[in-house]
C-alpha cells in the first residue's frame, strides 16, 4: 500500500470516527490503530489535526471517543481537564456529523 500524509490519514480516522459517532460508541488507540493500519502510538498527530479542525470550525471534539482501553478516558494529549468529558462526548454523540460539508485534506493543511 502507498504511505499516505499525516493529512490523509487524519481525514481517514476522521470517517472512522464519524461512524463510531453515528454509533454512539467509542473506541481505543488500539482498536483505532488496526482499523486504519498504524501502531496505536503513532496516532497523536493524526488526531491532533481533527481536534484542531473541531476547534476551529467550533465543532464537539470528536477525538474524545477514542480512549485508553484501561481508563476508558483520552490520552493525556486530550485537554480533558478543561471539560467535562461525559457532556463533550454526548455533543459528539449528539452532532450531525453526516450532514455537515465534507472535510478535505486542504482543510486539514490550513489549520497545521
Amino acid at each position: 500500500m502507498p504511505e499516505m500524509t499525516t493529512y490523509e490519514r487524519g481525514l481517514q480516522i476522521y470517517q472512522v470516527l464519524m461512524s463510531f459517532a453515528y454509533q454512539r460508541h467509542t473506541l481505543t488507540y488500539a482498536t483505532l490503530g488496526k482499523l486504519v493500519g498504524l501502531p496505536q502510538h503513532g496516532l497523536a498527530r493524526h488526531l491532533d489535526h481533527l481536534l484542531r479542525y473541531c476547534k476551529n470550525q467550533n465543532l464537539p471534539p470528536i477525538t474524545i471517543l477514542v480512549v485508553r482501553k484501561a481508563e476508558g478516558t483520552p490520552s493525556t494529549g486530550f485537554p480533558s481537564e478543561t471539560m467535562d468529558l461525559d457532556q463533550e462526548r454526548e455533543r459528539v454523540f449528539e452532532y450531525p456529523w453526516f450532514r455537515q460539508k465534507p472535510l478535505t485534506i486542504e482543510t486539514l493543511k490550513a489549520l497545521s
